[in-house]
């Protein structure tokens, strides 16, 4: 996960001493006679900034306000050690070693370095028992004025004491501390405290142990994790206490980010290593704001970009020390703190093989951060193990299990970035990144274009006036047609399209009816002469315009006498019609496909009704007269009566027939109604 990005002019420098990237080097101060170790920054009331530095054989004060020209203002002799680590709160120095010089307490506005003391007794006000030490291998000094003594012990003949965390107060008496408790479940080489909570590299378990110190008689362990080498070095808390950061002091081994905002579920989100592959060993980590400062044995100061913890990225470094690889040399500590930014280190031999003090410029920002996700084109799927590139930057990352993904350059500007992935087509795309601005980008990659079934058919059927768009085509009139179009993807697709246009059908219906009868077209009803006009849809769901021209046969009969006969007459309606004149005693005259006036001589004087039959078949409503003659003129009509023709019931022309009820009709107009039965 390591991201180191070297500018090619760089690279034959790396072979020798003094390579460097985004920090200054502003000053030196050497110590030609004894080795370094760790070091710790202080400021005065006037804003003076000094340098504290652990030597092998003592401490030096070196006033670092003009860091051109730095210069020791005191040193203290103290017993020689290879440790000594120092702390400051107020006005005071603390100081730790593991020789057995118990802990130095230096007054810092004495500038002559003659006010100090060596403390071993440390009485807890509560218990009245004294707690004696006389070596330690680091500590730490909270806000409160709380100092935790790490990995102390005692020479043989005397009790050991807690080798976690010493708690002693160091604000009520600077020199003459109190001890208010310890934590000892695990043996601690380095860690700080903020707040009430305590985050200590437990070396030799090979893990962080976040530990509630708020209770200083009774503190609990809240969480604990083991780190990528298991040799827990140091542990530094991020500003917002989300994310603590470890080193593990062992050949290539890694910077490493932890998410502790649940710290019964500890996280790593991310590892990194200064320089991959060169054996070199990460010592102290400091955390200052966005940045991650690191001394690096035989790999200088080191800076890191930790605005997402999920990605650190380096972003500076000073290589202050000749050789490389494995081993303990180098720079042992550094200090980001100081008010003016300058950061100070210590190497143990730099300098002739011996001890230096450097001071730092900052000529680093913020990196410029890209995420996003990427998923297929067609299934919407995400994408794991994408390759994702910057050209010009040689940055390298790959997308996770859902496809996320998230890289970081240094230097803003307009970039390239590449995504290649195992069966899907190259996609190159141009980001904008500003320094400390996350751009999010997300991809959609295809597979090539011959991995796809390119060719649709399309076999529809439309109504007249309709159409059917392919790209830019749109299709009105049957028959097949071949589109070539380009997938959002970027790939040809064939469109074949077989379509028929159903016609716009037109139907005429000439339609007789006889009053009071209707005819249903569609929803609508017509029972009145006229043409209408409707639009239905036709077995192929499209539309028909049916025209119905309608009319309404309605013939009238007239019946009227001119003695001794009868008339009738029928107007209206469909020729040629039936006329049927009904009279008493069975009395029927019909006359069959007959129009214009028709007359006959009745039988019998009495109530007689005339209904006309057009061609149609509609019947004339009834029309009455009541024939009331002379029966000596309707005798003498019927002495004059000879048969014209006999008929059926249906007014049907037969022969004479037996058991058959028959119609005879007389030239006089008289009709017979008889059935002859033998």
């Amino acid at each position: 996960m390591k991201r180191i990005f070297f500018i090619a002019l760089l690279f034959p420098f790396m072979l020798s001493a003094q390579s460097s990237w985004n920090m200054n080097l502003l000053g030196t101060y050497d110590y030609p006679t004894t080795k370094g170790n760790d070091i710790w920054g202080w400021v005065d009331a006037s804003e003076n900034e000094y340098a504290l530095v652990g030597l092998r054989n003592g401490v030096s004060c070196v006033n670092v306000t003009s860091p051109s020209a730095p210069f020791e203002e005191f040193f203290i002799a103290d017993i020689y050690s290879t440790w000594r680590d120092i702390k400051t709160y107020g006005n005071y120095a603390y100081v730790t070693t593991e020789s057995d010089a118990g802990l130095l307490i230096i007054d810092l506005t004495d500038m002559t370095g003659n006010t100090f003391w060596h403390v071993m007794d440390f009485v807890n006000p509560t218990t009245g028992i004294t707690l004696h030490w006389e070596a330690a291998h680091d500590l730490f000094i909270d806000e409160n004025g709380i100092c935790y003594i790490f990995g102390a012990s005692n020479p043989t003949g005397f009790p050991p004491p807690a080798n976690g965390a010493i708690f002693l107060d160091v604000a009520t008496n600077p020199t003459n501390p109190t001890h208010l408790g310890q934590w000892d479940e695990q043996y601690i080489h380095d860690g700080m405290v903020r707040g009430d909570t305590m985050y200590s590299g437990c070396v030799y378990a090979g893990k962080v142990y976040i530990v509630d110190v708020s209770d200083k008689t009774n503190p609990v362990t809240l969480g604990a994790q083991i780190t990528p080498n298991a040799f827990t070095h140091n542990a530094w808390v991020s500003d917002d206490a989300n994310y603590v950061f470890t080193t593990d002091e062992q050949s290539d081994a890694y910077l490493t980010a932890f998410d502790i905002s649940d710290v019964n579920n500890i996280q790593e989100v991310d590892r990194i290593q200064s320089n991959p592959g060169s054996n070199s060993i990460p010592h102290n980590t400091f955390v200052d704001g966005n940045f991650l400062i690191t001394s690096y044995y035989r790999d200088g100061t080191t800076v890191h970009d930790i605005t997402n913890p999920n990605y650190m990225i380096e972003v500076a470094y000073y290589d202050s020390y000749s050789g490389s690889g494995n081993g303990f040399d180098g720079c042992w500590g550094t200090y980001p703190y100081l008010p003016s930014g300058n950061i100070i280190s210590s190497d143990i031999n730099s300098s002739n093989g011996q001890g230096r003090l450097l001071v730092y410029g900052r000529d680093f920002q913020q990196a410029c951060y890209l995420e996003g996700n990427i998923t297929d084109c067609s299934t919407s799927f995400p994408i794991s193990n994408v390759i994702v590139e910057v050209l010009n930057a040689t940055t390298t990352e790959v997308s996770n299990l859902v496809g996320d993904y998230q890289t970081a350059i240094i230097n803003s500007g307009s970039y390239q970035v590449v995504y290649s992935a195992l069966g899907y087509e190259n996609d190159t795309i141009t980001v904008t990144l500003t320094n400390g601005v996350m751009c999010t980008q997300d991809v959609v990659m295809c597979p090539p274009c011959n991995t796809f079934n390119l060719s649709t058919n399309f076999n529809l059927e439309l109504c007249f006036g309709e159409s059917f768009t392919v790209g830019s085509n749109a299709y009105v009139s049957t028959g097949n047609y071949t589109d070539v179009l380009q997938t959002t993807f970027g790939c040809d697709s064939v469109v074949t399209t077989n379509l028929i246009v159903h016609p716009f059908y037109t139907t005429t219906n000439s339609i007789d009816i006889c009053e009071g009868d209707y005819v249903v077209v569609g929803q609508s009803v017509y029972n009145t002469s006229n043409t209408y006009y409707d639009t239905l849809l036709s077995s192929n769901m499209c539309d028909s315009l049916v025209i119905t021209q309608l009319n309404i046969s309605d013939p009238v009969g007239i019946i009227a006498a001119n003695a001794p006969e009868i008339m009738v007459v029928a107007n209206g309606g469909v020729p040629p019609y039936t006329y049927a004149v009904y009279g008493p005693g069975s009395f029927v005259q019909q006359f069959l496909n007959t129009s214009g006036l028709q007359s006959f001589f009745p039988s019998i004087n009495g109530q007689h009704y005339f209904i006309a039959t057009d061609a149609l078949g509609c019947e004339s409503q009834a029309v009455y007269y009541a024939v009331d003659f002379p029966l000596t003129s309707i005798d003498e009509i019927s002495s004059d009566k000879k048969l014209i023709k006999i008929t059926d019931v249906l007014g049907r022309k037969v022969n004479r027939q037996k058991n058959v009820t028959l119609f005879y009709h007389y030239t006089n107009g008289t009709v017979e109604k008889k059935i002859v039965i033998e």
